[in-house]
């Protein structure tokens, strides 16, 4: 039995297919600054930045320096660990007794599997993923109409904005909605697009941010549209094996095998630039801190994670699931948020232990 390893053009042919098909693949960052460790473990460093000190004129040579205490600029590391480990076997007749493995019809079988099952599968993951790991979850009154949906979006963008959200993210809504949005009164008027060359899959701008419409069975449920800014999500992908098998045991034709590994994730520093809208009602009760660092979650059935010292505990690794106390000190930061199923994620709750 003859073992054919694809070598990396066929691989880099169907990257290439993801791109072109993928609802997904051009909404992060592809060049940041990942680094893999074994087969399923990546790690995302970001700059840790200091706040401004006082410049302090009275002090004498020898004394210290004016400008302050001096820290060293270092790395904040994110570690995630990807669960999505897929694969795919699928078998070739002969035909015509042909004795060496036709690559031309492997490689158009395969763009077949990647754009009927594939893609679809890592777009709705990917948008999923991202959307409980939201940094935002803005609640509207209602499901978007004609009448209402320009001024959801446009108050959703400013509260963005207001965390420090800039440049330009995507705006990406489902059909579903996607008539009312073009239907809206004041759409027409919004953005002048003469002169610009709007990016593949887009079909307009709104408050600065390129509108791409996504399919209604990639979007996650109870999401009315969704805001990303490309450096706050990452998906990282390895295709682990593709390869074929001439006449294998138990069949007279060609056996394809293909092994992929993935996930999506939000990067904790960047998290406010992932934004979901939904009802209220579909979003999680937020828990309360008491003065002693008692943490009360609000709601039947719901998970409430904590930290002590500060850190986000959507995304930070020293997160813990609160049970009966905190172990919290006066001076501590507890911060706080609960998950509960069927519903995403309610807004982080922040008090400095007093008593």
């Amino acid at each position: 039995m003859a073992v054919i390893n694809f070598d990396e053009r066929y691989k880099a042919a169907l990257v290439q297919g993801f791109e072109k098909a993928s609802e997904t693949d051009s909404l992060f960052a592809h060049d940041l600054d990942m680094e893999f460790s074994g087969v399923k473990t990546v790690h995302v460093k970001s700059l840790v930045t200091e706040a401004l000190q006082d410049y302090n004129r009275a002090l004498n040579v020898g004394e210290g320096s004016r400008y302050g205490t001096t820290k060293e600029v270092g790395n904040e590391e994110q570690t995630f660990t990807m669960t999505q480990d897929k694969s795919l076997s699928l078998s070739v007749d002969k035909g015509n007794n042909k004795e060496v493995m036709d690559k031309h019809k492997v490689g158009a079988i395969m763009a077949a599997e990647r754009d009927e099952h594939i893609i679809p599968y890592m777009d709705t993951y990917r948008l999923k993923a991202w959307a409980e790991k939201a940094g935002m979850v803005y609640t509207v009154s209602a499901a978007p109409t004609a009448d209402t949906i320009i001024e959801q979006i446009v108050k959703a963008r400013n509260a963005q904005r207001n965390k420090g959200v800039k440049d330009n993210p995507t705006l990406l809504i489902p059909y579903e909605y996607l008539d009312a949005l073009m239907l809206a009164k004041q759409w027409i008027n919004l953005d002048s697009l003469a002169g610009k060359t709007l990016p593949k899959g887009t079909v307009g701008q709104i408050s600065g941010m390129n509108v791409k419409p996504i399919s209604n069975d990639r979007m996650p449920a109870g999401v009315f549209f969704m805001i990303i800014h490309p450096k706050a999500v990452i998906s990282p992908v390895k295709i682990k094996d593709f390869k074929g098998h001439v006449d294998p045991p138990g069949l007279s034709g060609d056996l394809i095998e293909f092994r992929m590994i993935f996930d999506a994730f939000v990067l904790g520093k960047k998290a406010d630039g992932v934004l979901i809208a939904c009802l209220a009602a579909s979003k999680a009760a937020a828990p309360t801190i008491a003065a002693s660092g008692a943490v009360t979650t609000k709601e039947s059935g719901a998970t409430t994670y904590f930290t002590i010292d500060g850190s986000d505990p959507r995304y930070s690794a020293t997160a813990a699931v609160y049970a009966s106390g905190s172990g919290a000190k006066a001076g501590d930061t507890v911060k706080a948020y609960s998950v509960i199923a069927g519903k995403y994620a309610s807004d982080v709750v922040s008090a400095v232990v007093t008593g």
